[in-house]
């Protein structure tokens, strides 16, 4: 197969679609729209710490869609049909998130004496529905991109991600700051727009043509597929999958209240330094990691960033110590933002890679299930945790807690899909 060049490689119709589906994912996200924005949204109204860990269970739909992904997977939707079965699924959902965020506008709390709990049930909605949305704009990705495109692809997407949570980020702490937070999430529902467009332009990938025949052989097959390739080590890559993020679970659950309620940055301070600054720094260190990756392989790589993901946590031990000073908040940041960068793009590609497309959605949807649910887990108590033992000793908790997944990622074989020969002979469409 002949070499294209960059220009062919990044400008082309998959990857234009690719960015926009990712910004649908990546604007109500479990990390910001349904994480730390709406910890800042409770932190206003000084919403009791131990309540705001708590809402990380909203999130419990997103580590749970492996029990619905079959059915994605088997079935053509009712509705746009006529745009395939992937692209049909992400215009149904699409169009339900942008209503659902609009909901959780209506259901949030509008002073100190309103229940918290009405904006938690419109959240898990949403959760719900951005789960089912992951499922499918997962499978996408793994089906439109030949085997050369991957890290690519992986990269465009993850841009797309981060611009989506950039919006719901930063972009909302900053306008929250002189506007209703009612307001702020209505323009975030309207903000789905660009994911719509980009699920009209993009092609139905080839890749989605062969489907589980019944629905038994998409529950269960995806299963015994990936386990007889794999063997036991199938096991160890679960293990690996569940414990690989979750030092940045572990900080993420509690890193709005130190900054806003514990050392007392303002939202658009907090905008500016964690999404806005940060956004620099996570660019340059997928840049970085790709081209490490690149040299490295995919294993060792993941490897020296999951440890560098682990250690940026002490940066904010070292905030906790050191108080309210916006020079520390932007080192701290860059260091976090740099190794988020760093590790994204290449656990994608690592994921993608151990899927066989007839099973893309379901496979995928299992490796995110377990992350997202030990996140999940382990986010909701960390407002017990904190208020027990305090900031300082909680981070330095966590940069440890990421070390077993480095010792297992050492014994995991390298990731590649030269099981599947049909892929690697596919011509590039």
């Amino acid at each position: 197969m002949a070499r294209k060049n960059l220009a062919e490689v990044y400008f082309n119709r998959r990857m234009a679609a690719l960015v926009g589906i990712g910004f649908a994912a990546g604007l109500p996200s479990v990390y910001r729209l349904l994480g730390s924005t709406i910890q800042a949204w409770l932190g206003v109204y000084d919403i009791d710490i131990r309540t705001i860990g708590l809402f990380s269970l909203i999130t419990l739909p997103v580590a749970l869609n492996f029990l619905w992904a079959p059915l994605l997977d088997r079935f053509t939707p009712p509705v746009f049909a006529s745009l395939g079965r992937r692209r049909g699924w992400l215009m149904i959902l699409q169009l339900l998130l942008a209503a659902g965020i609009v909901a959780m506008a209506l259901a949030g709390p509008t002073s100190s004496e309103s229940s918290a709990w009405p904006l938690a049930i419109a959240g898990f909605v949403v959760a719900f529905l951005l789960a089912s949305h992951d499922v499918v704009a997962d499978a996408y990705r793994t089906d439109v991109l030949p085997d050369q495109e991957l890290g690519v692809g992986a990269a465009v997407y993850v841009t797309g991600y981060r611009l989506g949570m950039l919006v719901a980020g930063g972009g909302a702490l900053y306008l929250a700051q002189d506007m209703s937070w009612r307001y702020v999430y209505m323009l975030l529902g309207l903000m789905m727009l660009p994911g719509i467009c980009a699920t009209l332009i993009g092609s139905e990938p080839p890749g989605s043509g062969p489907r589980p025949a019944t629905l038994a052989e998409a529950v269960v097959q995806p299963l015994v597929e990936f386990f007889g390739r794999m063997g036991w080590a199938g096991i160890a890559i679960l293990a690996f999958v569940i414990l690989f993020k979750l030092p940045d679970a572990m900080a993420n659950a509690m890193t709005i209240p130190l900054l806003q309620t514990q050392l007392g940055f303002d939202l658009r301070q907090i905008a500016l330094a964690r999404e806005w600054f940060g956004l620099g720094w996570l660019v340059v260190g997928a840049l970085v990691g790709g081209g490490v990756t690149a040299q490295m392989g995919v294993k060792w790589s993941l490897l020296l960033f999951g440890i560098l993901q682990a250690l940026s946590n002490g940066g904010f031990l070292i905030l906790a110590i050191c108080g309210r000073r916006m020079d520390v908040l932007l080192a701290v940041v860059a260091v976090e933002n740099f190794c988020a960068g760093l590790v994204t793009a290449g656990f994608m590609a690592y994921l993608m890679s151990l899927c066989n497309r007839k099973y893309s959605a379901t496979q995928y949807a299992m490796f995110t299930s377990l992350m997202y649910g030990a996140g999940a887990v382990v986010g909701a108590p960390m407002g017990y945790a904190v208020d027990s033992m305090g900031y300082k000793p909680f981070f330095a908790i966590s940069i440890v807690i990421g070390l077993p997944a480095m010792l297992l990622l050492i014994w995991l074989p390298r990731p590649n899909r030269d099981w599947l020969p049909t892929i690697n002979a596919r011509e590039s469409d």
